[in-house]
């Protein structure tokens, strides 16, 4: 059957077994007498964009899974392009008030960003595997809202816990030996930019909701209406001289921009069909956290390993120079830009397999799986290449102190080692994140990273070879390809017929709990 595109306001896909499958047949009619699966009362509400049976070759699957993976992950890559740009032009803005504002600024995004964002879109992660599968394998497609809830209460629970920490970090900052002036406009930033910090994280868990229904691109024109808003009060609040407030106006524009998102993704789930899966506020949301946190808190830990692992190196790297912490800085900012395919692929294909999980769709779950991190390999090597490509200018974009361009061009084509693995580590994440494995990542990634990887670098660049920072990101390198390994071994060798059972299982068991209030 040829790719047919779906449509913004229909779901991804009609529950479908694998015809060549009779386990599966036989355990999704074991489970639909329990009224966990509900094939035909969602059949005529639900898109069957590609039919599968055996005369179906492998190789037509795999470019059906292509155009699908491309037609989901593009619109997905370009909202994170557009959620990165809101930092870049804040450091356009701030650099132009002066070195400790830049400095403070930058302080307070570390803080926020380790101690908030991190682990906020670890636990809302979770809903990347109970929603997609709930989607296609619930009778009840509410019990999609119900794992929404469970992540809300989530991310706010993290959010009061980190409250008192973020409110009086000044004194933290200040006992950590920075600079008191710093550490004053730190804390400030902070604690004005904490307003807008709880509708990010309600903004993140809505659109997991959202893209596991197959409303892949509604982040996308939310985040492309907020972009000239967050421009404007850039401006506004740090420049105009009737209302700017210097300084602060950044964390102000934060602010503003992040409950425009809240509320711009809020109208569009109200308006679109996806509002059907909201079932409205439960009290058993409250009691069935403790099953919510056996995924989320080993999601937690996946993304917190992998990004905690940046701030550390740009620590280390601190240690060397301004001049080459200056050229770690641009970097890894290059690094953060070019990840954003990888990433937009990553949060597809959860989405896919576990849509097709739900489906009893084995066959087609392991293709798609493979082409995904194909995909992801192809986009990482295409970083690589370009990387090393231009290696000996891109530091002039960003500096034209000769030092600092001379270091880039050291870094550069040692980070295009790194972009393979990690777009492979990333897309490789998503396929756990769908099958429920995200325990495995957690077990795979905090060693790779903080036993071998950054102990490795930290050697390297300090001990006895003294590398200087070519040291940490060779450290480094080694980390990521022994998780991007790991995680690709466990995603090539699953049984995906086993998978399925388990998927239906925990549906079975998560209607259960939703159900009947147990854990």
């Amino acid at each position: 059957m040829e790719y047919d595109s779906a449509t913004e306001t229909t779901p991804l896909i009609l529950p479908h077994a694998d015809t060549a499958n009779s386990a599966i047949s036989d355990a999704g009619r074991h489970f639909e007498s329990g009224a966990a699966i509900g094939h035909s009362e969602s059949a005529a509400t639900l898109f069957n964009e590609f039919a599968d049976s055996d005369s179906v070759g492998t190789a037509v699957i795999a470019k059906q899974e292509v155009s699908f993976l491309l037609w989901s992950g593009i619109p997905l890559a370009l909202a994170y392009l557009l959620q990165f740009s809101f930092n870049f032009v804040n450091i356009l803005s701030l650099g132009r008030l002066g070195a400790d504002e830049l400095a403070a600024a930058a302080l307070g995004n570390m803080t926020l960003f380790m101690l908030v964002n991190a682990p906020a879109v670890g636990l809302a992660s979770a809903l990347d595997t109970f929603c997609a599968t709930a989607f296609t394998a619930s009778r009840d497609k509410t019990l999609v809202g119900f794992h929404l809830q469970r992540g809300l209460i989530s991310v706010t629970i993290h959010f009061l816990l980190t409250l008192p920490l973020l409110l009086y970090m000044e004194p933290i900052l200040v006992a950590l030996h920075q600079e008191p002036t710093v550490s004053h406009l730190c804390s400030r930033f902070v604690r004005a930019q904490l307003v807008g910090s709880l509708p990010w994280m309600y903004f993140e868990c809505i659109k997991r909701f959202l893209q596991a229904q197959g409303h892949m691109k509604a982040s996308t024109y939310v985040l492309l209406a907020v972009l000239p808003l967050h421009l404007a009060n850039n401006y506004l609040f740090v420049w105009s001289p009737t209302v700017g407030v210097g300084f602060l106006g950044a964390a102000a524009a934060n602010v503003v921009t992040f409950w425009a998102m809240l509320v711009g993704i809020i109208i569009y789930a109200w308006h679109s069909n996806a509002s059907a899966a909201w079932g409205g506020w439960t009290r058993r949301s409250f009691a069935a956290m403790p099953q919510y946190y056996r995924l989320a808190i080993p999601s937690m830990v996946m993304v917190c390993s992998d990004w905690a692992a940046w701030e550390l190196m740009a620590i280390a790297a601190s240690y060397l120079g301004n001049v080459t912490l200056a050229a770690q800085s641009i970097v890894i900012n290059t690094c953060s830009l070019t990840y954003q395919v990888p990433a937009g692929l990553s949060i597809a294909i959860s989405n896919r397999t576990g849509n097709l999980l739900g489906q009893m769709r084995a066959r087609r779950s392991q293709i798609s799986s493979a082409v995904g991190l194909f995909l992801g390999a192809l986009s990482g090597a295409i970083s690589s290449v370009l990387c090393v490509a231009i290696a000996s200018w891109w530091g002039r974009i960003y500096s034209s102190d000769p030092g600092v361009i001379a270091g880039v061009a050291l870094i550069m084509p040692i980070c295009g080692i790194f972009q393979l693995a990690d777009a492979v580590n990333g897309v490789s994440g998503g396929v756990l994140r769908s099958l429920g494995r995200q325990a495995i990542g957690a077990w795979i990634n905090f060693p790779a990273y903080y036993l071998v990887g950054f102990p490795l670098g930290l050697y390297l660049t300090y001990g006895q070879p003294a590398m200087g920072v070519v040291g940490l990101w060779l450290g480094i390198c080694v980390g990521v390809y022994i998780t991007a390994a790991g995680q690709t071994f466990i995603c090539l060798k699953a049984d995906y017929t086993k998978e399925v059972e388990r998927c239906i299982a925990q549906v079975a068991k998560n209607q259960n709990v939703a159900a009947n209030n147990t854990t």
